[in-house]
């Protein structure tokens, strides 16, 4: 497992992994790769094999229909609504043999062929399969040319001027393609199909069937593209439906994990849900409305609900286990230190614990499992946009939205996990019947929760993304929080977070952290007016280093937190005018490769609902599976600005609508 960051660091990889080592046979992009031509950045060996599973899109052409050595996971929308676009691509690359030889005939010139409408952009014309591989092949001799030159000196007029009509016909519907070409590379980046999706359809149809883990890493990439607004609406609500099946696959009612404990102390795990899952058939899908309405006590709830019985009343998510069973407190109260002096355990046993993934009516309150409802609500972005807390009177109105839910301001600031059953049932059902006087109408959504076991309390999927980003960003908060220490990098942490409960809670109190900057900034930022309203977009830049954690701010995940919070602050705030205008927010980098301190980090957003202006509009390739017609246009527009002006700009990350600027430009 090779991290890498940008396209540079791939092209290192390149030279110091894959050209050196001839035993290396397949290479997996994962998240990166589908936006560029491989050829350009790996060399492709004839045994060597290239897997892009990417959800950046739109595609690299040439890495969809040219590249036989390379193979792209797609969503479906290659073969939905990119029909016409292959044909146009292999019409362009390809061509047809005979109207090729017409082609020698017309004015179009050699230069044409060999790639000369690159300055058309997007690579249209490069021609690779021409002279460049296809050798003598693609270059006719002189005798077939003067062959071809008497063929047409002999034509009758009607012929000449049917084979002239038919030539232009021809390089009219090549200009066509080669427009249609132009404008899917220029619709703008999106976003597609969640790469741990397509990993996970990958593995079944390879024959590893769905497994408890692998549900539910497929579950948090998707909800990371929810949450950073990658997929809109429709998008998630489609990914809710097909995660339900698999977790009913893996997961039946009532399924769980034992831990079977020897008379050696020797703990081995067998997961039932797993070996029913093949066995169990796929129930049918219920509406989300239906959950949530069940979940929160509404008229029309389920009769089948399983009720959950002797429940630890500090921690409703943790079963009880009774005293004669408990082999902690035998052994605590025999005053013995293990199984063998206290009498215990001279047989197998099997202790059942709940490790499952269910569906959840969850809130968009941050965190709330492992924090205070007082905090989960404060740093929460959603809450702040609706309440406008960085004012006297919006903390007010917090307080007030608090004492409606029926709770007191103790209760609020005690964890989460120690409130009552009974306060939290009330919290689900009240906020859905006041929030709409709050202008939190939709305070709640579906979501999907996971159990780890005893001891350890229920984390949600949006809990685990919050988490796992914190520790992508680990390097820079670390000492903060004095976990300096702990010499694990961003990446492997959370990779290691995926698996262990321990590296995971460390990541909770990372991404703890980081909301409280990120709403902390954006208040300061709002209170001080430091975002511009322009014509077409709204600009904010971030001082230099003024505060002691906007170093923080120099990662593009933190900086897109922040850009989504101050977006859609101002947009529940604004004119309907300046309502939907697309975001750019530029900060200080702290570390570059030149160790440059006068470079920005620069990040263009575009809201979800944006409304699509380009050419083609109505072509089938503008409207995809999970992002529908949303496109980012910042990629294409910093490229052009960056060009006309001379500005020393690198556009070098995986998501083309970030740069690296320097200050003066």
């Amino acid at each position: 497992i090779v991290p890498v960051s940008n396209y540079t660091e791939i092209a290192s990889m390149n030279q110091t992994l894959v050209v050196p080592n001839l035993q290396i046979r397949s290479i997996v992009f994962l998240n990166c790769g589908a936006q560029i031509d491989i050829q350009d950045f790996v060399t492709l060996r004839e045994d060597l094999v290239v897997m892009v599973i990417d959800s950046h899109r739109p595609f690299n052409l040439y890495n969809v229909f040219w590249h036989e050595q390379v193979q792209c996971l797609d969503d479906g929308d290659v073969e939905k609504n990119m029909v016409e676009l292959s044909q146009a691509f292999k019409d362009i690359e390809f061509g047809d043999s005979s109207s090729d030889e017409d082609a020698d005939d017309s004015d179009a010139s050699a230069d044409e062929l060999s790639g000369s409408d690159d300055e058309d952009g997007a690579g249209i014309g490069r021609k690779r399969g021409s002279s460049e591989m296809l050798g003598d092949l693609a270059r006719p001799d002189q005798h077939q040319q003067r062959r071809r030159r008497k063929r047409k000196t002999d034509m009758d007029p009607e012929t000449f001027l049917r084979e002239q009509q038919r030539k232009a016909e021809r390089r009219e519907l090549r200009a066509e393609h080669q427009r249609m070409i132009q404008a899917y590379y220029a619709q703008g980046s999106y976003h597609g199909q969640s790469c741990a999706i397509s990993a996970l359809m990958l593995a079944e149809q390879l024959g590893h069937p769905p497994s408890l883990d692998t549900v539910w890493w497929a579950i948090v990439g998707a909800t990371s593209q929810h949450m950073l607004q990658h997929i809109d609406a429709d998008g998630y609500s489609n990914v809710v439906r097909r995660m339900r099946d698999l977790v009913r696959r893996v997961c039946p009612a009532g399924a769980t994990t034992g831990t079977r404990v020897d008379s050696g102390g020797v703990m081995s795990r067998t997961n039932n849900a797993a070996d029913s899952a093949l066995g169990s058939s796929t129930l049918a899908a219920s509406s989300s409305q239906a959950l949530l309405d069940s979940q929160l006590g509404l008229p029309g709830q389920s009769d089948e609900l399983p009720i959950r019985e002797n429940v630890d009343p500090f921690n409703p998510y943790l079963e009880m286990v009774p005293e004669e069973e408990d082999e902690g407190f035998l052994r605590a109260r025999a005053g013995v230190s293990n199984n063998g002096e206290a009498g215990l355990l001279t047989s197998s046993k099997n202790v059942e614990q709940t490790v499952a993934i269910s569906e959840s009516a969850e809130l968009k309150f941050m965190l709330l499992r492992h924090w205070s409802l007082s905090n989960a609500m404060r740093f929460s972005p959603y809450v702040a946009t609706c309440l406008a807390t960085w004012s006297s009177k919006g903390r007010a109105r917090l307080d007030l939205l608090v004492a409606k839910l029926g709770l007191s301001q103790a209760e609020a600031r005690a964890p989460y996990l120690h409130l009552d059953p009974e306060l939290k049932k009330q919290l689900y059902r009240k906020m859905r019947e006041i929030g709409s006087d709050y202008n939190m109408s939709d305070s709640l959504y579906s979501g999907f929760v996971r159990d780890f076991g005893w001891r350890k309390s229920q984390v949600s999927a949006s809990d685990m993304v919050l988490a796992v980003l914190a520790l992508l960003q680990k390097d820079v908060w670390a000492n903060e929080l004095n976990m300096a220490h702990i010499k694990t990098s961003g990446f492997f942490a959370a990779y290691d977070a995926l698996s262990q409960f321990s590296v995971l809670r460390m990541g909770i109190q990372g991404a703890q952290h980081l909301q409280q900057l990120v709403v902390g900034q954006g208040i300061s930022m709002l209170e001080r007016q430091a975002v511009k309203t322009l014509r077409v977009f709204r600009l904010a830049i971030l001082g230099d280093l003024e505060s002691t954690s906007s170093h923080i701010f120099g990662s593009p995940f933190a900086l897109r937190q922040l850009a989504l919070f101050l977006m859609q602050t101002l947009r529940e705030r604004s004119k309907s005018a300046h309502a939907r205008l697309p975001f750019i927010i530029a900060g200080p980098i702290n570390n570059t490769e030149s160790q440059d301190v006068d470079k920005l980090l620069v990040l263009g957003i575009t809201p979800l609902d944006y409304p699509l202006i380009q050419p083609h509009i109505n072509a089938p390739f503008n409207h995809s599976t999970y992002a529908g017609k949303s496109r980012n246009h910042f990629g294409l527009v910093f490229e052009q600005v960056a060009g006309e002006v001379g500005a020393e700009a690198r556009q070098g990350f995986f998501d083309s609508s970030a740069m690296e600027i320097r200050r003066s430009d």
